[in-house]
């Protein structure tokens, strides 16, 4: 019994130790991370976290726009589709050609009126918001990133334009590892002092001529922006974008604290229902006009789909813009692809203006022209949606 005693004792005693050593050692956030992730049966967080979240509102228009609905009869998907989607858990599919919804789907619990975290669908958002400043004349993205952010004068940002983090060619080493708990982006996600954690970053070498997918290069956007003191990111959003799209719902963003000067952790964490989601694809489309009302200048939002080797030699990379995935279809219609980690896609093809949204708690791992396969099969599906209602 007593030695019973002692196992249970020493097995506390090593516990609580282990618990003062993280904190101590400023890794305390690995509670949270533990909390929202295995305690629920996942790897890494998933579209359903809000709860764990500090937020930010950003308030919709007294009176939204609801899109036209008129579904389109008689479609459904195929048996292979249908597997598609309940193998990897999807929570919701949309199809809409221009301002009609042409139909939606919804899966395990939720629907029209469920938010769910974008995770790096809304990257692009950020990449919008840095449009709004364009349109303002607040930011030149020929401009090196030391205008807006001064630590990135000189040596530490060896000429980094904002531009080149916009693209990822920032050649700053963030790191891109979500399942190593010790990392930057683990950090980032659940650690309190986003900007902290920014600051010791330097550009390794002369920027440009490398990509490398990062989500510290979108929060230097989010800190270049709060710099322009003209508000937070959120209310950057929620005045430029938000309410002038008539978006029907409150959306949030998961910022690093509860106090009001937190930041938002802006590479993920933007939660918003599906229908609002399908406005950025209808944005993208329309070269950043909304019903008329140019809301983002429509050189930058050229610039935002434009394929990087088109506009620097030094960098060949033909699938990435201005924080947002490019592909073309197999036959040779291009696309542009706002995702996420779980398999958050918006889908912007413009010669079709279609759009289509598919939100979930998984995604197939595969890739295809250096995007996921997930985004070339839920295309195939709105396509045939569209053809379904023209035929």
């Amino acid at each position: 019994m007593k030695k019973n005693r002692k196992k249970v004792l020493g097995t506390l005693g090593i516990l609580v130790l282990l618990v003062l050593t993280t904190w101590v050692t400023d890794h305390g956030y690995l509670w949270s991370g533990i909390r929202e992730t295995y305690l629920r049966g996942w790897k890494n967080s998933n579209i359903d976290d809000i709860e764990f979240r500090d937020l930010r509102t950003i308030h919709a228009d007294s009176v939204g726009e609801a899109w036209i609905s008129k579904e389109v009869w008689g479609w459904e998907f195929t048996e292979e589709e249908q597997e598609w989607h309940d193998s990897y858990m999807s929570a919701s599919f949309l199809v809409l050609h221009g301002d009609t919804l042409l139909m939606e789907r919804y899966w395990n619990g939720f629907d029209e009126g469920t938010v769910s975290n974008s995770f790096s669908a809304c990257k692009t958002i950020v990449a919008l918001a840095t449009g709004l400043a364009v349109t303002e004349g607040q930011v030149d993205v020929q401009s090196e990133l030391s205008n807006y952010i001064p630590r990135f004068a000189g040596d530490v940002g060896k000429g980094l334009t904002v531009e080149q983090v916009l693209q990822m060619r920032s050649h700053i080493p963030f790191g891109e590892d979500y399942n190593n708990p010790f990392g930057f982006m683990a950090k980032a996600y659940y650690r309190d002092g986003v900007r902290a954690l920014l600051e010791p970053f330097a550009v390794e070498s002369t920027p440009g001529s490398d990509w490398e997918y990062q989500g510290g290069n979108t929060l230097l956007l989010g800190e270049m922006i709060d710099n322009l003191g003209k508000g937070n990111l959120s209310q950057w959003v929620e005045r430029g974008l938000w309410k002038p799209m008539g978006a029907q719902n409150d959306a949030y963003w998961a910022i690093d604290g509860p106090s009001e000067s937190a930041v938002e952790r802006c590479f993920a964490a933007f939660y918003a229902t599906p229908r609002d989601f399908a406005r950025f694809g209808k944005l993208i489309n329309h070269q950043g006009n909304w019903n008329g009302e140019q809301l983002i200048d429509s050189t930058f939002m050229a610039a935002l789909v434009t394929p990087i080797h088109e506009v620097a030699d030094e960098c060949l990379v033909d699938f990435y813009g201005y924080q947002i995935w490019l592909g073309v279809t197999e036959d040779g219609i291009p696309f542009s692809c706002m995702e996420g980690l779980r398999g958050q896609f918006i889908v912007s093809i413009p010669s079709l203006d279609l759009v289509v949204v598919r939100t979930g708690f998984m995604k197939d791992e595969h890739k295809t022209s250096n995007l996921p396969s997930d985004v070339h099969r839920i295309v195939k599906m709105g396509r045939r949606v569209l053809e379904k209602q023209n035929s």
